[in-house]
């Protein structure tokens, strides 16, 4: 079995990128990819320590903020933080590696992700953070590729499971692309939501109720295939 071999600046694009979509100011969009960077790291700390670097880090924002936070913001700040620590842990368990540095640089009608990793390697992505509706024919092609993908996966991994034919390094490399396709279907989900809000035409919007379905049995293969990785540790 070969599966295509994803660095952690791919994991961590697919993570942040549903915070990024739909933001219209680059500037705020900067400031979302840097809670996600800052959450990625925390979840890297022991469970335990993990609401003191919170703490710590609220600290150095109020200090760098010349005015008084208004009421809440302290509050909605930390619990974003731990929400996407929460999703981090969820969809990237196995992603240990830190991200020192990442920056959002618009470039016209995409953003470049650039990316710099504890391993000293710096990559760039090509983010779309304002998805056209008109790309939703390519969206749903796609997620039927995967929606049948998937689905044969769990039959074949079972039986892969049983006959021990693939090795450590595969099924390394098979739970890291699930997880990538785990974080990918949260971003399918947001900007097929958006879509769906905005649209005035009801055919339209059944169509992309229906695929958003489709995403929650994607999600449910999804995460059958890695708790069979999981098992065969």
């Amino acid at each position: 079995m070969i599966f295509k071999q994803f660095t952690v600046a791919s994991c961590f694009s697919s993570f942040m990128l549903p915070h990024v979509l739909f933001l219209e100011e680059l500037e705020v969009r900067k400031k979302a990819l840097m809670s996600s960077c800052l959450a990625w790291n925390i979840s890297l700390f022991p469970n335990a320590e993990q609401e003191d670097h919170i703490d710590r880090i609220w600290k150095m924002v109020e200090a760098d903020n010349q005015e008084a936070s208004p009421p809440g913001f302290e509050q909605g700040f930390k619990q974003d933080l731990r929400m996407l620590v929460a999703q981090k842990q969820e969809l990237f368990p196995w992603t240990h590696t830190n991200i020192p540095k990442a920056d959002l640089i618009g470039a016209g009608f995409h953003d470049v992700l650039r990316i710099a990793t504890g391993t000293g390697t710096t990559e760039e992505v090509e983010i779309l953070a304002w998805p056209n509706p008109t790309g939703l024919p390519l969206i749903i092609e796609h997620l039927r590729g995967i929606q049948s993908d998937t689905a044969a996966q769990v039959g074949q991994l079972e039986q892969t499971r049983r006959t021990g034919a693939f090795t450590d390094i595969e099924a390394t490399q098979m739970t890291t692309a699930y997880c990538v396709q785990r974080a990918d279907l949260v971003g399918y989900q947001r900007i097929l939501t958006v879509w769906r809000d905005t649209q005035p035409a009801p055919s339209v919007k059944r169509v992309i109720g229906h695929w958003l379905g489709v995403l929650a049995e994607i999600e449910a293969d999804t995460k059958t295939v890695l708790n069979t990785l999981v098992s065969c540790r």
